[in-house]
């Protein structure tokens, strides 16, 4: 292993190991003696892979929080299973039932993990211009630390709305909440300078900034905004500071729409053929196929995803734990009989005797789902989509394989989305079908055709929205989908209490607490005492 590698893997297992503290503080986590740290050309590497490990952190993927909770639970993808203990450390019952407060722990970590990150990069990108080295090393780093700056700025956005806004160290602790679009011209501003300056490769190293990956993200950033204010998304709570009255709907989807097309055709990258292999631990080079954005496990640090809790078969073999269900709503999106992605995505209770072989490699093979009239019945259906490669002895317990940040069947979706703002539903649909034709269980003309039609609602944004559940489902994609065109609160207020086990047992709770506030989440109680000028807090907190 080389020294870049072996460099960033220390990085990220440092990352992991050390505990969330406030984002007040005055030096980055990863590093010490920050002082004389960056002298060198190589100093600026070691310290951009240190940035880069922030994003597990930031994004939370190895534990109970983070943007799992924000962006599944307590949507009509995911609710609680009310015979499973919520984890108090987390609070993660307070988005089971919808009744998130602004002392909740894991919004705290979040938006600490966030700013220890967005930290580190401003002290790297300070940095940079007093260290010698060459001028296109000097700007691919700067590039790539955009590129990082911006992607925390976009989540930030979608879930705080505005925030305090740095971009050179040291960070003012007393620093006011800037405005919605002032954090979101940032992100563009970042993104937009990454997608400008990083090198036009068709192969990259998954987990590092490329042209592709900025180019997704500001697509993807362009079309929040656009759909954002299209649908008034946020207008009736008349909170300005998080206004999206401020975006040019047209000319975002426009830039959107010629930064999707440049994607699909001059990337290199392409839709994997068999979809299952996006979430198989040991089919990676299948995955190199359609990401733009992962994070790096690593196999000798045996650095992983801890994604027990609700995005694994649940069952001894399965490691997961079931600690959330998907919903019914989830699960009668698709058409078991066209759709192949039905049975991988959700499966019942347990695991079979027997193994399922992929690429030469056994998985778990989760039991089928019992139905009565096609139903699940019994209350045993949960996640299946990812899988751990089934062996009689395993030394951890995380998953080891790329995790989808970014994937090229979510540009086709976006752009499926661009292209019927500018010309029409049928043009928009006609881009879905490239979605769809992967998802079939026997590809043919005749059964696209079927699923176009099994698929079409009058309702273009309904259609596409249940696409984006069918083929996005559980990579924390679905509430922010939901706000950005305004359907979150009717989505969740429509959440049957009779069909469907789970949604029995929980969804109930979930409708009567939610209010048209949790669109945002609260600024931290915490950090709101330290600095008064973060007040005021966001609507209904």
């Amino acid at each position: 292993m080389n020294r870049f590698i072996r460099i960033f893997f220390w990085a990220v297992s440092c990352g992991l190991t050390m505990s969330c503290q406030g984002f007040l503080e005055t030096e980055p986590l990863s590093f010490t003696a920050v002082d004389n740290f960056y002298k060198s050309a190589s100093d600026a590497e070691t310290a951009l892979r240190g940035c880069y490990s922030r994003v597990l952190n930031s994004y939370s993927v190895g534990g109970r929080g983070g943007i799992f909770y924000v962006a599944d639970i307590g949507t009509d993808e995911l609710i609680g299973n009310p015979y499973s203990t919520p984890d108090a450390g987390s609070n993660m019952d307070q988005f089971i039932f919808g009744r998130v407060v602004k002392s909740n722990i894991n919004m705290r970590d979040t938006w600490s993990a966030m700013y220890n990150s967005i930290y580190a990069i401003n002290n790297l990108l300070g940095q940079l211009p007093g260290i010698t080295m060459e001028e296109g090393q000097r700007k691919r780093i700067e590039a790539e630390a955009s590129f990082l700056r911006g992607w925390h700025y976009f989540y930030m956005g979608m879930m705080f709305g505005g925030v305090p806004l740095y971009t050179a160290v040291p960070h003012h602790p007393e620093q006011a909440r800037s405005s919605l679009e002032e954090v979101m011209n940032q992100a563009i501003a970042d993104l937009r300078l990454a997608y400008d300056r990083l090198p036009d490769e068709t192969v990259s190293t998954p987990g590092m900034a490329t042209k592709w990956a900025a180019a997704g993200y500001l697509a993807k950033l362009y079309c929040y905004l656009a759909s954002s204010k299209i649908s008034g998304t946020g207008r009736d709570l008349q909170f300005e500071l998080n206004s999206y009255e401020w975006v040019p709907e047209q000319e975002f989807y426009q830039k959107a729409e010629i930064l999707l097309e440049e994607i699909v055709t001059k990337s290199g990258l392409k839709l994997t053929r068999d979809y299952r292999t996006l979430f198989l631990e040991g089919a990676r080079e299948q995955q190199r196929e359609e990401l733009l954005f992962t994070f790096l496990p690593s196999d000798q640090m045996r650095v992983g995803f801890g994604l027990n809790y609700y995005l694994l078969p649940v069952g001894y073999y399965g490691n997961g734990w079931g600690t959330c269900r998907p919903t019914y709503e989830a699960f009668a999106r698709y058409d078991t009989l066209l759709d192949a992605r039905a049975k991988w995505v959700l499966g019942g209770m347990g695991t079979e005797a027997t193994v399922l072989t992929i690429e030469g490699k056994n998985y778990t093979r989760p039991t089928e789902l019992k139905l009565a009239n096609g139903v699940p019945y019994d209350g045993d259906y949960n996640i299946t989509k990812f899988r751990m490669i089934s062996s009689a002895v395993r030394s951890t317990d995380v998953y080891l394989g790329y995790y989808p940040l970014l994937r090229l069947a979510d540009i086709y979706l976006l752009w499926a989305e661009a292209r019927a703002n500018s010309q029409g539903a049928e043009a928009g649909r006609e881009i879905l079908k490239t979605v769809r034709s992967r998802a079939l269980r026997t590809g043919s003309a005749e059964n696209l055709a079927k699923i176009q039609a099994r698929y079409r609602k009058t309702d273009f944004i309904e259609e596409l929205l249940d696409e984006r559940s069918r083929e996005l489902g559980y990579e924390q994609q679905r509430k922010f989908d939901l706000v950005r065109f305004n359907r979150y609160l009717s989505t969740i207020k429509s959440l049957s209490t009779t069909v469907g086990v789970w949604n029995g047992l929980a969804a109930g709770q979930l409708k009567n607490n939610l209010t048209p506030h949790q669109i945002w989440m609260p600024i931290p109680e915490e950090d709101e005492i330290i600095n008064a000028n973060l007040l005021p807090n966001n609507p209904g907190y």
